[in-house]
């Protein structure tokens, strides 16, 4: 007859069940759990934060603009989501602006960028006259408007040629043709695709990004988005942000090391600025990326996460 009972529940040869070791896994696995929870809890109260830049109110403020340049203005692209955000503004692809501004006005038909960008900058001054803004100013793409409550708004000026819409090249002098739609276009499609989970992993990223690496040192918004839409493609992971965000990281450590092609016309790659395939620059940004997935992966403390996020 078969024997078999456990000795107080450790496993014997024969292969009775270790109900010790049962019961350790299950403590880790409620331990896991709980820690899981409270750090998306956390990330979602970040997310909250980083949102507070409502599109309500930044669409008040288009609105105010464009409707102050409705005589200047032949059309509007506004962004999917992102644009220039309070204490990490930088323009190095389409999507870290808040809106493209194609300008219709017969003076600038063969003008160069930058008298495009002035002339696009005076107008906007002269028409924007009212006490809630603080100051427009002129940067190597685009123009930003900033209002007395801290909010700044970053419009990237374009012109149509033939067919197509040109922007400034990066180097501010050069006309560069673009197709707008095409990147935002891939960005949705893997955001809906994710149940739109996406879009709140790469505004974290963006956040972790800011508060780990200085302004020289980190990739651009619109990098990063890229680099998303890659990782995020075939993604079959939970899609709670400490998944996606430490899944993110993991490959966009890899990533970085090839050159992405801009879908968007802006430039022959988004991530020009890093040379060819596994440069030192891409080595050293692949390190410091693979640094934030190693801490999302072994961290055992939600502090740790706090402090990705700039707060400990």
């Amino acid at each position: 007859m078969g024997g078999g009972g456990g000795g107080g529940g450790r496993s014997v040869p024969g292969g009775s069940v270790d109900l010790d070791a049962l019961r350790r896994r299950a403590r880790e696995i409620d331990e896991q759990a709980r820690f899981d929870a409270e750090v998306n809890h956390r990330l979602a109260q970040r997310f909250a934060s980083i949102n507070a830049r409502d599109a309500e109110k930044i669409g008040r403020y288009l609105d105010d603009i464009l409707g102050a340049l409705k005589d200047d203005v032949d059309g509007v692209e506004r962004t999917l989501f992102g644009g220039s955000v309070a204490k990490s503004t930088y323009v190095e692809g389409l999507s870290d602006v808040d809106a493209l501004v194609v300008l219709d006005r017969a003076d600038l038909k063969d003008a160069s960028p930058e008298q495009v960008r002035e002339q696009f900058r005076r107008a906007l001054k002269a028409a924007l006259t009212h006490a809630d803004v603080a100051e427009v100013s002129s940067g190597a793409l685009a123009v930003t408007v900033k209002y007395g409550d801290g909010t700044e708004i970053q419009l990237l000026p374009a012109v149509q040629r033939g067919e197509r819409l040109a922007i400034s090249s990066a180097d501010g002098k050069e006309w560069k043709t673009i197709h707008p739609r095409s990147f935002a276009r891939d960005l949705t499609e893997v955001n809906k695709n994710q149940g739109g989970a996406a879009v709140p992993s790469i505004k974290l990223a963006k956040q972790i990004i800011a508060g780990q690496m200085s302004e020289g040192e980190r990739p651009s918004g619109y990098h990063v988005e890229a680099l998303a839409v890659a990782a995020f493609r075939d993604y079959v992971g939970s899609r709670n942000p400490k998944a996606m965000l430490t899944h993110f990281f993991a490959i966009a450590a890899r990533g970085v090391l090839q050159p992405i092609h801009d879908v968007s016309g802006q430039s022959r790659h988004v991530d020009e600025s890093l040379g060819a395939a596994r440069s030192a620059e891409r080595e050293a940004l692949s390190g410091r990326l693979q640094r934030i997935a190693d801490t999302m992966e072994n961290s055992r403390d939600a502090r740790d996460w706090e402090r990705l996020l700039g707060d400990g």
